[in-house]
């Protein structure tokens, strides 16, 4: 049975920052305040924390391009699992060196 887990939702474009997003400031200004209805991000003890673990341990992981970007791909690896990325445009050099990050080419629309 597959399951999927909504931990942050975005739009396909892979927009869910605010203002001023960059490498330096991946997720813009005041992002975090996007997760404050969660409230701790540490885990949790006894049963929760058992939930913690299993919501943590993802088959694979749906990106949108620029956040990959702005972090270098977690350098790779996140949580040992393939990385996808929906895209109209092709990669850059740089993932060649992450064999987990994957490109899913997407038609883009025309007229």
């Amino acid at each position: 049975m597959s399951a999927s887990v909504l931990f942050m939702s975005m739009s396909l474009d892979g927009y869910i920052a605010g203002p001023n997003d960059e490498v330096g400031n991946p997720g813009g200004d005041d992002f975090m305040r996007l997760h404050e209805w969660y409230g701790d991000f540490s885990r949790p003890t006894g049963p929760v924390g058992q939930l913690w673990d299993e919501w943590n341990a993802p088959g694979a992981i749906l990106a949108g391009r620029r956040t990959v970007e702005q972090v270098d791909h977690w350098g790779g690896d996140n949580h040992g699992v393939s990385i996808f990325v929906p895209s109209h445009r092709p990669p850059g050099p740089s993932v060649a060196n992450y064999p987990l990050v994957k490109y899913v080419s997407i038609a883009r629309r025309s007229g």
